[in-house]
C-alpha cells in the first residue's frame, strides 16, 4: 500500500479449503522518503465474516552475523548471503500499531487465517483498514478468500523438533522443572502443537545432545530413580504429567530421548539418582556406554518403562533413540560402540521403532538400524533400499540445492518441504531447532532476538523456530509456511482418494517439469499453482 486510499485496494483471490490455515501480508512503503516517527499511532480493524478466525502480526526484522555457510553461496537461491538483517518474527499485533516506516524501508504485515472444518464454501471477502489516528489517514486493502468444497484431511506425517526445556528456563529465569517452568513448558508445546508437531522429544533423562564433551545441561529428567543396592525403582509420575499434557493439544507420539551420547556412542547421558537418600549423578560423562553398571541399570529401566507405556496405552506411539549421526570412519570407535549399544538395547525393545539420524547407508544395510532418519542431502542411497518406513531430515548441513528452515532462504525453499515429502513417499521428518537458544555445544546462553546464529555456529535459524516471548512463545515465517507446507502435502493425499497416487504425482510432475526429488525447490508461483491446481480437482 503506497498512498492513501478511499477506497479498497483489491487483491485477487486466495483459494483454500475448509480447515485449511491461510496466510497473506500487506506491505506499506514510505512514501513521502522522509524519516517519520509517530509511535503507536495507528489502528487497525477488519470486516469480514472471518474476522474471529483471523490473526494479525507485525513481522520483525532481526540480525544475522551468518546467513549461510560461505561454500553453500550459489547452490541455491538465498535473500543474502552477507551479515544484515532478516525478516522473521511474528509478534501478535494488539490494538495499535507503528504504521510508518523509516526511509527506504518497508512496513509488512502478516495475517493468518485459521479456516474452520464446517465453514460453507464460497467468497469471503476481508476488508482491512489502517487507520492513522494523527493525520487522520487511511490505507486500505480488501483480501478475498475463495473456500472450495473440501475438507482437508489430518496431518499424517510424523514430524517433530527437538524441543528443549532447559532452554525456556534459562531464557526466562526460572527453576527447572518448578511450577513456573511446567506453565512455560505447556505454552511451547502447545505453540509447537500449533506449528504442525505430531511427536515431540521426551527428556526420560537430560538429553545427551548438542553438549560439549565434559560439561553438562540444566537437569531436566521426568525419570524419578532410587538406588537400593542393585536395584532400581523408578517414579513415572513427572512423565505422566509430560504426556498428558501433550495429549491436551493433540501430541500423540512420543521421540524418547537418546540412550548414549551423541556422535559417537561412547558415554552415558546425565541420569540423577537419588543414593541412600542424596540425590547425585551416577551416570553422564565419566561413565561409558557400556559399563557393566549402566548395563545393569537399563537392564531395569526399560522394562520397567515399556510396562508403564503399555499401562498408558502409547507404547506403540513411541520411538527410541541410541545416538545421533554415528560415524562409520574406521578410525573412530562409533561403529562398534553403535552396534554393541544396539544389541543391548535390543533385547528389551525388538518390538519398538529405534531410529537414528543417519549419513551412512551401512547401518542399514548391516542391519543395525531399521528405521534409519536421513539426510535430505545425502538421502540417494537410503531411497534405493527397501526401508519400513521412510524418515529424512534437515539441520546446518543441508543448504545446498535442498530445502530448509534458515532465515536466509526464500520461503519456497521452507515450503516445498511438505511437497518434497509428499512425493518421495516420506513417513517421518525430524528437524533438530524448535527453542536451542545457546550457542554450539549449549556453552552460552544467547538472547535469539538479538543471536539468531548461535553465535556464528550455524546458519542463522537452525537452531531454534519460535522466540521466547511475554508468558510462552511466538511463532516465525519459517513455521508458518512449513505448515503450510505440511497442508500442501494434506491436500495432495485427500486428492488422492479421488484420483488415485499415481495420478496425483503425475499432476504434480507435469506442472513442475521435473521428478520433485530433494535438491528440486519449487519456486513459489509453481508451489501455488500446485496447490490451486489440486483444490480445484478435489
Amino acid at each position: 500500500l503506497k498512498d492513501s486510499y478511499d477506497k479498497f485496494e483489491e487483491v485477487k483471490a486466495i483459494k483454500a479449503v475448509r480447515g485449511e490455515r491461510v496466510s497473506f501480508q500487506v506491505v506499506i512503503e514510505n512514501a513521502e522518503k522522509t524519516h517519520r516517527y509517530c509511535g503507536d499511532s495507528a489502528t487497525v480493524s477488519m470486516r469480514s465474516k472471518l474476522s474471529k478466525y483471523i490473526k494479525m502480526f507485525e513481522i520483525g526484522n532481526v540480525p544475522s552475523d551468518l546467513p549461510i555457510y560461505p561454500s553453500y553461496a550459489g547452490m541455491g537461491e538465498y535473500i543474502m548471503t552477507e551479515p544484515g538483517l532478516l525478516p522473521d518474527v511474528l509478534y501478535p499485533v494488539k490494538k495499535k500499531t507503528n504504521l510508518y516506516t523509516n526511509l527506504h524501508s518497508l512496513k509488512a504485515y502478516w495475517f493468518t487465517i485459521e479456516l474452520p472444518t464446517d465453514i460453507e464454501a464460497g467468497e469471503y471477502p476481508v476488508n482491512i483498514t489502517f487507520f492513522d489516528e494523527r493525520d487522520k489517514t487511511k490505507k486500505k486493502v480488501r483480501v478475498v478468500i475463495e473456500v472450495k468444497n473440501a475438507v482437508i484431511e489430518k496431518n499424517s506425517l510424523t514430524f517433530g523438533q527437538w524441543f528443549h526445556c532447559d532452554s525456556i528456563a534459562d531464557y526466562f529465569g526460572v527453576k527447572m522443572m518448578s511450577k513456573k517452568h511446567w506453565q512455560l513448558i505447556e505454552r511451547f508445546i502447545e505453540v509447537a502443537a500449533h506449528t504442525g508437531f505430531t511427536m515431540i522429544l521426551t527428556p526420560l533423562f537430560t538429553p545427551p545432545l548438542d553438549t560439549a564433551v565434559g560439561t553438562e545441561r540444566p537437569t531436566m529428567q521426568l525419570i524419578g530413580v532410587e538406588k537400593k543396592g542393585d536395584k532400581y525403582e523408578f517414579d513415572f509420575s513427572l512423565l505422566d504429567k509430560w504426556i498428558n499434557i501433550c495429549h491436551k493439544y493433540g501430541i500423540e507420539k512420543f521421540e524418547m530421548s537418546h540412550l548414549f551420547t551423541q556422535w559417537g556412542v561412547s558415554y552415558c547421558p546425565k541420569i540423577v539418582v537419588k543414593v541412600d537418600g542424596k540425590e547425585e549423578k551416577l551416570f553422564g560423562w565419566h561413565v561409558a556406554s557400556d559399563s557393566e553398571l549402566y548395563y545393569n541399570f537399563l537392564s531395569q529401566f526399560l522394562p520397567a518403562l515399556i510396562a508403564h507405556l503399555k499401562e498408558l496405552g502409547i507404547d506403540k506411539n513411541c520411538y527410541f533413540h541410541i545416538s545421533d549421526e554415528p560415524s562409520v570412519n574406521p578410525n573412530k570407535p562409533d561403529y562398534k560402540n553403535y552396534l554393541k549399544a544396539k544389541n543391548f538395547v535390543n533385547q528389551y525393545l525388538s518390538e519398538y521403532r529405534i531410529m537414528d539420524a543417519m549419513s551412512h547407508v551401512e547401518f542399514f544395510d548391516n542391519g543395525l538400524i531399521e528405521y534409519p532418519v536421513c539426510s535430505t542431502n545425502l538421502i540417494e542411497p537410503f531411497m534405493e533400499r527397501d526401508i519400513k518406513e521412510r524418515w529424512c531430515y534437515y539441520c546446518c548441513s543441508e543448504g545446498k540445492y535442498v530445502a530448509n528452515r534458515f532465515m536466509a532462504m526464500p520461503s519456497y525453499r521452507t515450503r516445498v518441504s511438505g511437497l518434497q515429502f509428499y512425493m518421495n513417499d516420506m513417513d517421518g521428518f525430524l528437524t533438530w531447532g524448535f527453542n536451542f537458544y545457546y550457542t554450539r555445544g549449549a556453552e552460552y546462553k544467547i538472547n535469539p532476538f538479538n543471536v539468531t546464529d548461535g553465535a556464528q555456529s550455524w546458519p542463522s535459524g537452525d537452531a531454534f523456530s519460535v522466540y521466547p516471548y511475554e508468558n510462552g512463545a511466538i511463532e516465525s515465517i519459517r513455521t508458518v509456511v512449513f505448515y503450510e507446507g505440511l497442508q500442501d502435502r494434506m491436500i495432495l493425499k485427500e486428492l488422492e482418494k479421488k484420483i488415485g497416487k499415481d495420478a496425483v504425482k503425475k499432476m504434480v510432475r507435469d506442472i513442475a517439469g521435473c521428478q520433485v526429488n530433494f535438491k528440486e525447490c519449487l519456486d513459489a508461483k509453481i508451489l501455488t499453482k500446485i496447490h490451486d491446481t489440486a483444490i480445484d480437482m478435489l
